[in-house]
């Protein structure tokens, strides 16, 4: 078995970057653990108005605080390629080199009047850990949020070898989505085998309807932020190693 600490940060997201980015960088400079996950568009707000000339001059800001730190960050994002616009999740290592990116999947319909859907389902391995990312309505499919079939990513990436899947969430308040976002978060943990690390975006007020924590391979949640306010966790998991 080996150990790592795994963390993951309910912040405010607001529509200024670089807001966002001092936040974003406190926590790296902070941090004491092996990986730190942030919510959905935790960078650059929840919208495709942004600089990319800005957003890729931060994302070396936080490469950099990544190295310092000596931490491995999933970070949200918005992210512009070849004229298009993605919701992606981009993961700087420890050594502040890119390990890899995953863009949204499952966008819902507000989302694709900004964003197009990502194409590749991705696997990383890092010191031996091997995870994947999904954003939000990737692993849950919620009801209402567009008409699309669910590809159960979760079951994919645990086929694929995923030990781990850092899910970052900017989900809102709308509460009668809790128990279906929460549910989803422990059924799929366990049929996968595998640990879901989330990370929300907190509301200015009220709660959020999908917790930040843990889910176990077992289905328990072995860390569990309030959801409302802003809050960070950080707790030590214990990962299958190859003999």
């Amino acid at each position: 078995m080996a150990t790592i600490r795994v963390s993951g940060v309910q912040m405010l997201v607001t529509p200024s970057l670089d807001d966002n980015l001092e936040k974003v960088l406190h926590y790296i400079a902070m941090s004491d653990c092996d990986f730190i996950v942030f919510p959905e568009m935790s960078l650059t707000g929840y919208h495709g108005d942004f600089s990319d000339k800005a957003v890729r001059k931060a994302w070396r800001q936080i490469a950099t605080a990544c190295r310092l730190a000596y931490v491995t960050a999933i970070i949200g994002t918005g992210a512009k390629e070849d004229g298009e616009t993605f919701i992606q999740s981009r993961v700087y290592g420890d050594n502040g080199k890119l390990v890899g990116t995953h863009e949204k999947l499952v966008p819902t319909d507000g989302d694709r009047k900004f964003c197009r859907p990502g194409e590749e389902l991705r696997v990383f391995n890092h010191h031996g850990v091997t995870f994947g990312c999904l954003i939000c309505n990737d692993l849950w499919v919620t009801p209402g949020c567009g008409p699309y079939p669910d590809p159960r990513l979760t079951y994919k990436l645990g086929k694929m070898g995923a030990q781990v899947v850092f899910h970052g969430i900017n989900s809102g308040g709308s509460q009668i989505h809790t128990p279906y976002h929460e549910s989803n978060l422990v059924l799929r943990a366990m049929e996968s085998n595998l640990y879901i690390v989330t990370a929300n975006a907190a509301l200015p007020k009220g709660a959020v309807n999908a917790s930040t924590g843990v889910v176990s391979p077992k289905g328990e949640w072995l860390a569990k932020c309030p959801r409302t306010g802003e809050h960070h966790f950080a707790l030590d998991i214990e990962l299958e190693t190859e003999a």
